[in-house]
Order: structure tokens, then C-alpha cells, then sequence
């Protein structure tokens, strides 16, 4: 039987970031590693706010039905595939991501928890809890380096969507996690070693 980790927590608070440190860190025929941010739905099917912006901030972004389709797929043994969102950006073309089975799957998500059926299927469920001002600051430096949004639009959209969807729908999530995981500034690397210990020791159990 696989074993499956779920990290979630607020936008920029360190969920891909920890994601990549267990990829770098472990075998790749060990582990399969999702994240939902591929999940979003098409652009035209977002609901917009009374300002007329899209907002990614709610629950209905993602595409819940497809992730939890893909996962009940993996389990069964079989390989799925996604394409790559790329957070529309004209100019980059989406890729076909493919997800293998494996004994270990990890993903992230803002909403991976949000839908029960999905959040079940998690054996290890991990909240990534990090102050309000770091989570602005990472990303207002995120959005501006990787998708090229101007600072007044940044801070726009994080205080009238991404504040108030985290407090409505993210961090009650909090009540779902075995782990909650502090983000101090960026340094996991108290959290990492246990995780890969705990890792390590399920993979043995396994053979």
C-alpha cells in the first residue's frame, strides 16, 4: 500500500519550497510529487470579482474533481497526466506532466485538504504555518521575479483575495493537519530531517 503526504498551508508560505527539498532529497523511483497549483481551472471558467479580476483564491479555482480522479488513478497503479499550469503567462507553452505511480506520493496544495474525499486519501497531512508579513513578502517577490505582476497589482490582489480566502478557507485546514510545520524565515531544515526520517523508515517498513 502506498504512502501518501499532504502539505498545505497560506499562498507563499513555503508549500512548493518543501515540496522541491523532498524531491531533491529522495530517490526518484521512491516518490511521486504533485502539486495542485496544475489543477487551476481554464481562465474562462474562473469567477471574477466586483472589480472585474479573476480570483485564484477561491476554493472553485481548482479543479477538484480531475485531482481526485488523478489520485484514485495512482493509487490503482496507474499513470495519469496534467497539463502544466503556467499561471497565464502567454508567452510559455504548457507542458503534458506525467505522474507515475509510487510507493510514496507527496503533493501541495492552498486546497488539498479543502474536499474530504481528497484529504482522506492522505496518510500524513502537514499545515505550513508562517507569519502574515513573511507570507506578503515572499510573495510580492514571487510575483513580481517568476510571472512579472507590478507591486500595485500584487498587493491588490493579496487584500482583497488572497487575506480573505485564507482566513475563510485555508486556515481552518489547520484543524485537519497531524503536523503543523513553523516556516521560521525559510529554514526547514528541522522539519526536513524528520520528514525523511520518517519517510526512510515507512519505505523500509514497506519491503
Amino acid at each position: 500500500m502506498p504512502y501518501w503526504i499532504g502539505i498545505t498551508g497560506g499562498s507563499a508560505s513555503g508549500k512548493t519550497y518543501l515540496l522541491d527539498l523532498l524531491a531533491r532529497a529522495l530517490p526518484p523511483s521512491q516518490a511521486t510529487f504533485i502539486s495542485t497549483d496544475h489543477y487551476y481551472k481554464d481562465l474562462s471558467q474562473q469567477r471574477r470579482g466586483p472589480d472585474g479580476q479573476v480570483n485564484f483564491d477561491l476554493p472553485e479555482a481548482i479543479d477538484h474533481e480531475k485531482l481526485y480522479q488523478d489520485l484514485l488513478a495512482l493509487r490503482a497503479g496507474k499513470t495519469v497526466q496534467q497539463r502544466e499550469y503556467t499561471f497565464n503567462r502567454p508567452e510559455v507553452q504548457p507542458r503534458w506532466l506525467t505522474f507515475q505511480p509510487a510507493p510514496i506520493l507527496i503533493a501541495e496544495g492552498l486546497f488539498l485538504f479543502y474536499r474530504p474525499e481528497v484529504r482522506e486519501l492522505f496518510d500524513l497531512r502537514i499545515f505550513l504555518e508562517a507569519d502574515e508579513p513573511y507570507r506578503f513578502i515572499r510573495r510580492l517577490q514571487r510575483d513580481q521575479r517568476e510571472r512579472g505582476y507590478p507591486a500595485e497589482a500584487i498587493i491588490h490582489q493579496y487584500l482583497t483575495q488572497v487575506l480573505p480566502a485564507y482566513r475563510q478557507f485555508v486556515e481552518p485546514l489547520k484543524n485537519y493537519a497531524h503536523i503543523i510545520i513553523q516556516n521560521h524565515y525559510g529554514d526547514f531544515t528541522p522539519a526536513l530531517r524528520v520528514l525523511l526520517d520518517h519517510i526512510r523508515q515507512v519505505a523500509q517498513q514497506a519491503h
